[in-house]
């Protein structure tokens, strides 16, 4: 907000008036507030997003591979594979002449790799099948690996995708502009997570109902979703303060009473000043104009 745009109020008698501007040193949703449920891991060139300072991964498949790895049983990895639930074919077969595990899935003639001299063979081959666990994970698509997650691991996510161009925005659904946004990475939970919050979700016909094993998943989607709309906050500057002053008739002037920043919302005009000035407290009604306050 360039200029200032006044909201006039009566408090105990007294003429008040306040106004709202932006918060150019809003604090970070990610390190300077406590009790987020989900953990964001993003990987962009040119910024620091998300949980930064704990990722520590080259890029999202070396993390994906690396939670998979912690995370989930190695049987489990490879029932998945031997039931052929994998989306991209991949398959393990056992080769009772040479009696070996063998992981089969497409690969790429290097150095060429392109997709239209990929082939349908083996990629790896051991003795034992536990073997080929690293191979496995690997060689899996991304989403099947979240689906190993969710299954085995009780672990939630939901994709993060940023649009950069004159500052920069994030959300869950992607934008639909394919030169300047892109997916960044992923903000994921797990079941212990929302289980030991203790918080309350909203059911079907409105009320507030506690979290249990069979709607935790749906806690975790809404409040990864609402850590996600935060933390886009951050990034768009849609953090304000408000600034009240009182109304001073000896010397006609006003003079400032209290400021209090760090308010976040995404609302805008009338509609934004209402909201900051109600979560700051202030319940009277608010006029355009000074001499409609009564």
């Amino acid at each position: 907000m360039t200029d200032k745009e006044y909201r006039y109020y009566k408090d105990n008698g007294k003429l008040m008036r306040l106004y709202i501007e932006q918060d150019n040193d809003p604090l970070n949703p990610r390190y300077d507030w406590d009790g987020n449920i989900g953990k964001m891991m993003c990987w962009h060139r040119d910024y620091r997003l998300g949980d930064y300072k704990e990722n520590e991964f080259s890029d999202n498949e070396d993390f994906l591979n690396d939670l998979v790895r912690n995370n989930v049983k190695e049987k489990s990895i490879i029932n998945y594979v031997k039931a052929k639930k994998a989306s991209n074919g991949l398959e393990l077969k056992y080769d009772r002449h040479e009696k070996v595990w063998q992981l089969w899935g497409t690969y790429y003639w290097f150095p060429l790799g392109s997709s239209k001299d990929a082939k349908f063979g083996i990629i790896e081959d051991n003795e034992r099948i536990d073997w080929l666990i690293d191979d496995i994970i690997e060689a899996l698509p991304q989403i099947d690996k979240w689906k190993l997650l969710e299954r085995y691991a009780n672990i939630v996510f939901l994709p993060l995708y940023l649009y950069d161009h004159s500052g920069i925005t994030m959300n869950t659904g992607g934008f639909s502009d394919r030169w300047d946004s892109g997916q960044v990475g992923y903000i994921y939970t797990d079941k212990k997570t929302i289980i030991d919050c203790g918080g309350k979700i909203r059911n079907e016909k409105g009320n507030y109902v506690k979290i249990t094993d069979k709607n935790w998943k749906k806690a975790a989607y809404q409040w990864m979703q609402g850590e996600v709309d935060e933390y886009d906050m951050y990034l768009t500057g849609e953090v304000y303060g408000v600034i009240t002053e009182e109304y001073n008739a000896e010397d006609d002037g006003w003079e400032e009473k209290d400021s209090c920043w760090g308010f976040f919302n995404d609302k805008w005009g009338d509609e934004l000043i209402k909201e900051i000035a109600l979560n700051f407290g202030i319940n009277e009604t608010l006029y355009e104009k000074m001499d409609e306050v009564v």
